[in-house]
C-alpha cells in the first residue's frame, strides 16, 4: 500500500510521462520532416545545377563544333584570306582588319580568335597599347650616341633623346625611352614626375621582361609620389593578350601544335588552362581560336550565357580546376556545386546564385517546427493536465465517498445498536420497573439521533440535487438561532451552557428550519472537534447590510490550507484529530448550501491552537415572502 506522498509522486510521474511522450514524438517527427525537406531542397538544387551543367556543356560543344567546321571550311585563297596569308610586317603591328573580322565570325563567343606567327608568337589579338606614332628621324642615332664612350656627347644625346623620342623602340621592339629616363632620374637629370607619367601611359604595352626590369629601376631611381605612381602602373593587371600568351605558353601549346592534324587539317587541343582549335596556313602561320579563363569568364558574365539567373558560374584555373571534383568555396556556405571541366586546368563551377537560400528555408522550417512543437507541447500539457485533474478528482471522489459511506454507517450503526439492545432488554423483561423510565428516555434520545442523521442526509441529498427550496419570510434571526441552541442544550445536558450574544433587532428573509439546521450542524461540529473547549459562543449581529450568525469555539483550530476545502462535500481537515473523530463530512457543506440558498455565504476564521469561528452571512429583508431554490 503506497503512502499518500508516494501516491502523489506516482501520479505526477504518470502526468509527466503522458505530457512529454506526445511532445517528444511530435518533436522527433518534426525534426525528421524538416531534415527531409532540407535534403529534398538540396537535391533539387543539385539536380538544377546538373541540368544547367549539361545545358552549358551542350552549348559549348555545339559552338565549338560550329567554329571548327567554319575554320575547316575557311578557303586558303581568295579576298577574305589574302590578308591572312600576306607576309607579316616587321615588327608586327597586328593583323589586317579583314583577318580580325573573319576570325571574330569564326570563333565561339567564349573563345578568343588567335593568329600565331611561325615562331608561335601571337599576332592576333594585338598589343593592348600599340605605338601611337613612329619615332622622329634621328632617334636611332641619338640612342647610339647616348651609349657612346664620350661622356659629354653621351649626356647631350640623352637629353635630346628624352625630349624628342618618347615613342622610340629598338629593332627588337624594346622601348628605349624608359631605360634612359630612369638612368637620368637616378642622376637627377630629368623630372621624376615625367617618368611616372610616361609609365602610366605606356605600362600596358610593356612586355613582361620590360615590366620586371622597369620595376627594379623604379625603386632605385624614383622617390616619393612619383615612385608610388610608377609602382602602381607597373603592378596593374596584365591585358588580356598577355594573359592569353601566358596560358598558351604554360599550357603546352607547342606540343599540341606538333600533333598530327585531323582530316580537316585542324589541331584540337586541351592543354593546361586552355583549349581550342588551330589550322596551319601556307606561310607557316596558324589561325584559330583559344578558350581561356578570361574569354570564358567574359562570356558567362554576359547576357547570352545559356544559364538560368539563379545559377552562379565561376571560372576556375589552375590547381582548383584540376582537383577533379566540385570544391565548395567558403563563400558558398556549404551549398551544392558542380564542376564542368573545359581543360585539364580550366573548369566552370556552377553553384546557386543565393547559396544561403536552402539554409534559410531549413531555418524557416525549424522555426515553424519550434512553433508547432510549442503549440503541440502546450496542447499535450493541457490535455494531460485535464486528464490528470479528472483522474485525481475521480480518485479523490471515490475515496471521499468510501469514507462517507463508512462514516454514515458508523453514525447509523451506533443508535441502531443502542435501540436494538434496549428493546431486547425490555422484551426479555430483564429490567426492574424503576429502570423503565430511564430506558424509555434512552430509546427516545437514540431515536431522535437516528432521525436527525437521516434528516441531515436527506437534506444534503436534496440540496445537492437542487431540489431543496428555501421558504423565506421576514423574521427575527435571533429567534431561530435561540431555538437551535435550546435543542442543543437539551441533547447535551452535561455540556456548559452556550454563551448567547443575539441581537433581537437583526431581521432578514429566512427559512427558519434551514437556519436551525445550519446552526445545529455548526454546534454539532464544535462538539465533535472541541468537546473540552466549552462553553461555545453563538453570536447574531447585523453586518454589511445583512445578518451574520457566528458559532465560536476554543478548540484546536484549523490550518489555513484546509479552511476553503472543509466546506466541500465529504472533505475534512487533514490532521490526526479529524481522522480520529467520526463524521460524514457533509455538515459544513450543508451550512454553505443554506447560506447560498439565502443569497449569502459561509466562511471560517481560525488559526491552529486558537479556536475557530464559523460565520453564516445572509442578506437583509427583501419582501413579505419569497422562495429561493
Amino acid at each position: 500500500m503506497l503512502s499518500p506522498r508516494a501516491s502523489r509522486l506516482r501520479d505526477w510521474a504518470l502526468f509527466a510521462a503522458a505530457a512529454s511522450v506526445p511532445a517528444i514524438c511530435v518533436g522527433v517527427l518534426g525534426l525528421r520532416a524538416v531534415s527531409n525537406e532540407a535534403d529534398g531542397a538540396r537535391r533539387e538544387v543539385a539536380l538544377g545545377l546538373a541540368t544547367a551543367s549539361a545545358r552549358l556543356s551542350r552549348a559549348i560543344d555545339q559552338e565549338t563544333d560550329r567554329a571548327e567546321a567554319a575554320l575547316a571550311a575557311l578557303p586558303l585563297t581568295g579576298p577574305l584570306t589574302d590578308p591572312l596569308t600576306a607576309p607579316p610586317t616587321a615588327p608586327p603591328t597586328g593583323p589586317p582588319e579583314a583577318a580580325a573580322a573573319a576570325l571574330a565570325e569564326i570563333a565561339p563567343p567564349f573563345a578568343a580568335p588567335v593568329l600565331l606567327a611561325p615562331d608561335r608568337s601571337v599576332l592576333l589579338p594585338p598589343q593592348a597599347a600599340p605605338p601611337a606614332a613612329p619615332a622622329p628621324d634621328g632617334c636611332a642615332a641619338l640612342a647610339r650616341a647616348a651609349a657612346g664612350p664620350d661622356a659629354q656627347a653621351r649626356i647631350a644625346a640623352r637629353r635630346d633623346f628624352l625630349a624628342r623620342c618618347a615613342e622610340a623602340r629598338s629593332p627588337a621592339g624594346r622601348w628605349l625611352w624608359p631605360v634612359l629616363a630612369l638612368d637620368a632620374a637616378a642622376d637627377r637629370a630629368v623630372d621624376q614626375g615625367a617618368v611616372a607619367a610616361w609609365l602610366e601611359a605606356h605600362a600596358a604595352g610593356l612586355s613582361e621582361p620590360e615590366r620586371k626590369a622597369a620595376a627594379l629601376e623604379v625603386d632605385a631611381a624614383l622617390s616619393g609620389e612619383p615612385r608610388e605612381r610608377a609602382r602602381a602602373a607597373l603592378a596593374a593587371p596584365r591585358p588580356e593578350r598577355d594573359a592569353l600568351v601566358a596560358e598558351l605558353r604554360r599550357g603546352g601549346l607547342d606540343a599540341a601544335l606538333r600533333a598530327r592534324p585531323d582530316a580537316r587539317g585542324l589541331v584540337s587541343f586541351r592543354a593546361g588552362a586552355a583549349a581550342g582549335a588551330l589550322r596551319a596556313l601556307p606561310d607557316g602561320r596558324s589561325v584559330g581560336f583559344v578558350i581561356h579563363a578570361s574569354s570564358l569568364a567574359g562570356w558567362l558574365r554576359g547576357d547570352a550565357r545559356p544559364l538560368p539567373p539563379d545559377v552562379r558560374a565561376d571560372v576556375l584555373a589552375g590547381a582548383a580546376a584540376g582537383a577533379g571534383r566540385a570544391p565548395v568555396a567558403p563563400e558558398l556556405g556549404g551549398a551544392p556545386a558542380t564542376l564542368l571541366p573545359i581543360a585539364p586546368e580550366l573548369a566552370v563551377r556552377l553553384s546557386p546564385a543565393d547559396p544561403a537560400a536552402v539554409e534559410r528555408h531549413a531555418a524557416r522550417g525549424k522555426r515553424l517546427l519550434v512553433g508547432v512543437g510549442a503549440a503541440a507541447t502546450a496542447l499535450a500539457l493541457g490535455l494531460a493536465a485535464l486528464l490528470f485533474a479528472r483522474m485525481r478528482a475521480a480518485r479523490r471522489s471515490s475515496e471521499l465517498r468510501t469514507d462517507f459511506v463508512a462514516a454514515v454507517s458508523h453514525e447509523l450503526r451506533t443508535p441502531i445498536a443502542s435501540v436494538r439492545m434496549l428493546s431486547e432488554l425490555l422484551e426479555e423483561g430483564r429490567l426492574a420497573p424503576d429502570e423503565h423510565r430511564e430506558v424509555f428516555e434512552a430509546l427516545g434520545r437514540e431515536s431522535r439521533r437516528l432521525g436527525e442523521t437521516v434528516e441531515r442526509l436527506l437534506g444534503f441529498s436534496r440540496m445537492m440535487a437542487g431540489r431543496a427550496a428555501a421558504e423565506r419570510a421576514p423574521a427575527r434571526v435571533a429567534d431561530a438561532v435561540a431555538a437551535s441552541i435550546d435543542t442543543f442544550e437539551e441533547r447535551n445536558p452535561e455540556m456548559p451552557k452556550v454563551v448567547r450574544d443575539l441581537d433581537p433587532a437583526a431581521e432578514a428573509s429566512i427559512d427558519a428550519g434551514q437556519i436551525q439546521l445550519a446552526v445545529d450542524n455548526l454546534l454539532a461540529n464544535a462538539l465533535k472537534y472541541a468537546p473540552l473547549a466549552a462553553p461555545y459562543r453563538v453570536r447574531v449581529a447585523r453586518e454589511r447590510g445583512g445578518v451574520a450568525i457566528a458559532v465560536e469555539d476554543r478548540g484546536p483550530g484549523i490550518a489555513r490550507r484546509d479552511q476553503r476545502r472543509i466546506f466541500e462535500p465529504f472533505e475534512r481537515a487533514d490532521d490526526r484529530l479529524s481522522r480520529a473523530v467520526s463524521g460524514s463530512g457533509i455538515g459544513l457543506s450543508l451550512v454553505r448550501h443554506v447560506a447560498r440558498a439565502h443569497g449569502g455565504g459561509a466562511r471560517v476564521d481560525s488559526e491552529p491552537g486558537r479556536g475557530a469561528a464559523f460565520t453564516l452571512w445572509i442578506p437583509g429583508p427583501r419582501g413579505p415572502k419569497e422562495q429561493t431554490p
